[in-house]
């Protein structure tokens, strides 16, 4: 017989993977204030293979708008300044002689507003992630035959509970995001 507990720990723990992804995908959305991170998802075309930027170079931040980037091996300066210049953010790199300046232009209104779609968007898909989620949990105790009618609506009102809880996070977090966003 299947027990509230453990599907509901099993949900929390899908849950959790869902907030970090979005919290990653987040992080990527250049709010004006430049962090380390954004530059996480980048590979580089390095040593005949692509590789994470991140494993390739030590990322610091120098001020709000700009980030410096120094490779482990100097060699790669031009791979990374490329694989920089041609990411979503659209800016130019200056390579120095051991590392690569990173200046990010200030963001517009309308550059600002497209980062609050591009984050409406990822909300939205966790939204998504979180129904299947709670699909996926509700077939599991629909299909025991050994659960009575009561308790079959004792884990619908649970998990409508549980769902009801993580969208709320979830839209937190893109409200908490926006206001960033748009905070000049």
């Amino acid at each position: 017989m299947v027990e509230w507990i453990e599907l509901k720990k099993e949900f929390e723990q899908n849950f959790a993977k869902i907030k970090l992804w979005l919290s990653e995908e987040f992080a990527k959305i250049n709010s004006g204030r430049v962090n380390s991170n954004i530059f996480n998802h980048i590979k580089v075309d390095a040593y005949g293979q692509i590789l994470p930027l991140m494993q390739l170079a030590n990322i610091s931040s120098i001020d709000a708008r700009q980030l410096l980037i120094k490779p482990y091996d100097h060699n790669l300066l031009k791979e990374i300044a490329k694989a920089v210049a041609e990411s979503e953010y659209h800016v130019n790199p200056q390579i120095n002689s051991d590392s690569i300046r990173v200046i990010f232009p200030p963001l517009t209104e309308q550059t600002r507003k497209e980062s609050v779609k591009k984050a409406k968007i990822y909300l939205e898909q966790a939204k998504i992630k979180i129904r299947n989620i709670r699909q996926q949990i509700q077939a599991k105790y629909k299909k025991d035959n050994s659960i009575s009618k009561d308790l079959v609506r004792y884990f619908e009102d649970e998990l409508n509970l549980v769902t009801k809880n993580a969208n709320k996070d979830v839209e937190q977090a893109f409200v908490k995001k926006e206001k960033d966003l748009m905070t000049l």
